[in-house]
């Protein structure tokens, strides 16, 4: 007769800790508005361009356009 298998015990999941979100001091309201004004990216929040050039090809002999300026295959900002 095979021997028993061990189960191993099962652990309690622990509660998550809640985050605290503290409001941003008004200059820092007003210095995220005016970046993101002038369409630049915010701490906190996803880059788009990024994110669009990350999710391109991973090939380079395409043509691509970097923060509005196109740029040729070998061609340099």
């Amino acid at each position: 007769m095979p021997a028993p298998v061990p189960v191993p015990a099962t652990l309690p999941t622990p509660a998550p800790v809640p985050v605290q979100v503290h409001p941003d001091p008004p200059i820092y309201q007003a210095l995220y508005s005016l970046w993101a004004s002038q369409g630049r990216t915010l701490p906190g929040r996803r880059d788009a361009e990024w994110t669009r050039l990350a999710a391109g090809p991973v090939w380079a002999d395409r043509t691509v356009r970097v923060s509005g300026v196109l740029v040729p295959p070998g061609g340099a900002r």
